[in-house]
């Protein structure tokens, strides 16, 4: 805005401008008429003679060149009062022009030449004064998926440029309607309709058309869409909260990694209330530190004892109450906030880490968000010289997700990590993408078994012929392996003699707080069916 106001104070200062040379020419065409008049007026009532005669009496100027005087004055000011009436009428239509940019420039978003928030506004009051206030309308917010990444690893020439695409496929799904850019990634049409059913079809359209590789560059990038949708008079009182509903809409499409068009739904505005609160809560905690790293234990299955520690989020609040993790961590990565989160986290896991023997390992869960950054293996790294824990104490747990979309770029990062000599094990191994050609292609110093697995290995003999064979291959590629979910001592038994290195889970114990796992460091865990309490 302060582009489009530095260029309105441009128009003013060109108007006062032009005011002034108006002025100018007036007043000179105004002397040339008064000139032409007196002229005029002096040989009609003979003064004419009279001012001859004067001058011929006294010898004051020969009267040839008073007259050649005369004449060429007036035809000066008659040519240049023209000239200047005429350049003043080209300033006038200048500034006129100048304006209309302005107005332009206010009310449009300058990468995609879409209308932008102001002209939407703008459309909203033109529609409520007008004869089709009361008329039905339909509107869909279409939020975009992905493009965050992209402008984090491939900078903001890639993301413009598929900001572009994604405006010019829009385009053409949406004729004939009005089509806005909120901003960011956000993306508005309304039309005059009553058809939900061809509104539908358009907002599947959109989604399909977005969600198609878009080629920039000699390289094609994946993104996707959510899509949220009212009705005036149907949801929204009138025209100018149909934005807010659709608004909500897609703020419920997007809990729900819902992958069709959903419509507004007054359950859904309570909902996002609530969704907001949630987020303002989540962001103030994040500063006034009630949300710390708790600290579950690895066991080693044949000794007993710990191997380390995995750093788990936990919320509680000033009243006592704990929020799940699985409602903050989902939020934090819808609305962008999970890297903030994971740092202040990770740093604080560092700090508590740095006070446990050089043995014990910190283990910590990285997030897709943060391996969008190419800076990440060097803040890690900061981190760790700032708060004292040596590299090789610690142990980075990615899951396989992470490397469908830019395996290079993860892999770059990894090996980076490592070369530091940080450990680096793969989680919630089997229930990604590509898994062996993963860990094929990269180096993982640990393999976790997921919980999933666990739980019924027992009682299924499919289930256990899949752990047998996860713990031979991380054998084979010389890995450790881990299995989570551990809750009963039959399950920690037989993992031990299946040739599972280590164990996690309620049998040993719940994540803590860190003042309670410094004094854990010393207790054994007997791995036998018949023990599964901890002795000193």
């Amino acid at each position: 805005m302060r582009r489009v106001e530095g260029r309105e104070g441009a128009a003013r200062g060109e108007q006062m401008r032009l005011l002034r040379a108006g002025r100018a020419a007036r007043d000179a065409a105004t002397l040339v008429v008064i000139g032409i008049l007196l002229f005029v007026g002096f040989r009609w009532f003979n003064v004419y003679e009279t001012f001859v005669a004067f001058l011929r009496e006294h010898e004051f100027i020969q009267l040839d060149e008073v007259l050649m005087a005369l004449l060429i004055t007036g035809l000066l000011g008659f040519v240049f009062g023209y000239r200047r009436l005429r350049d003043l009428q080209e300033e006038v239509a200048h500034r006129s022009r100048a304006e209309r940019d302005v107005s332009w420039i206010a009310a449009h978003d300058p990468l995609t030449r879409l209308p932008n928030r102001v002209g939407l506004k703008q459309e909203v009051e033109r529609l409520r004064a007008g004869d089709k206030a009361g008329k039905p309308h339909m509107a869909m917010v279409i939020d975009v998926q992905g493009f965050r990444n992209i402008n984090d690893i491939y900078g903001n020439e890639a993301g413009d440029e598929i900001l572009v695409a994604i405006a010019d496929r829009l385009r053409e799904i949406f004729v004939g309607c009005y089509l806005f850019r909120l901003g960011g990634d956000q993306f508005y049409a309304a039309l005059e309709s009553t058809q939900t059913k061809d509104w539908e079809k358009l907002a599947r359209r959109a989604i399909k058309q977005i969600s198609t590789p878009i080629l920039v560059n000699e390289r094609y990038y994946e993104v996707s869409a959510y899509i949220g949708m009212a009705r005036y008079p149907d949801d929204a009182a009138n025209i100018k909260y149909l934005l807010r509903c659709a608004l909500s809409a897609v703020s419920s499409a997007k809990r729900e990694h819902s992958g069709e068009p959903k419509w507004f739904d007054p359950a859904i505005d309570e909902a996002t209330a609530k969704y907001a609160e949630l987020d303002r809560q989540l962001r103030a905690a994040l500063k006034s530190g009630e949300v710390k790293p708790y600290y579950q234990p690895m066991i080693d299955l044949t000794s007993g004892r710990i191997v380390g520690f995995e750093a788990l989020a936990r919320w509680r609040r000033s009243d006592g109450t704990f929020i799940p993790p699985s409602e903050f961590i989902t939020l934090a990565e819808e609305t962008g906030m999970i890297g903030e989160l994971s740092e202040v986290l990770f740093r604080q896991a560092c700090l508590d880490a740095a006070k446990w023997p050089r043995t014990i390992r910190l283990s910590f869960n990285v997030s897709p968000a943060q391996f969008s950054s190419r800076s990440f293996g060097r803040k890690m790294l900061e981190t760790l010289a700032e708060t004292g824990l040596s590299p090789q104490q610690l142990e980075v747990e990615v899951t396989e997700s992470m490397f469908v979309k830019d395996v290079q770029l993860v892999s770059a990062l990894l090996e980076e990590l490592r070369e530091a000599g940080v450990h680096i094990a793969i989680d919630d191994f089997g229930t990604g993408y590509s898994s062996l050609s993963q860990l094929s292609r990269l180096r993982f110093d640990k393999l976790k078994i997921d919980r999933s697995f666990v739980s019924s290995f027992l009682d299924d003999a499919r289930q256990a012929m899949i752990i047998r064979a996860m713990i031979g291959l991380g054998r084979g590629l010389g890995m450790k392996t881990i299995a989570e979910g551990i809750e009963e001592a039959s399950q920690a038994e037989t993992l031990q003699l299946l040739g599972c290195h280590q164990g996690q889970g309620f049998l040993f114990s719940r994540a803590v707080p860190a003042e309670q796992a410094a004094t854990m460091l010393q207790m054994t865990w007997p791995v036998k069916p018949e023990g599964n309490t901890a002795v000193n």
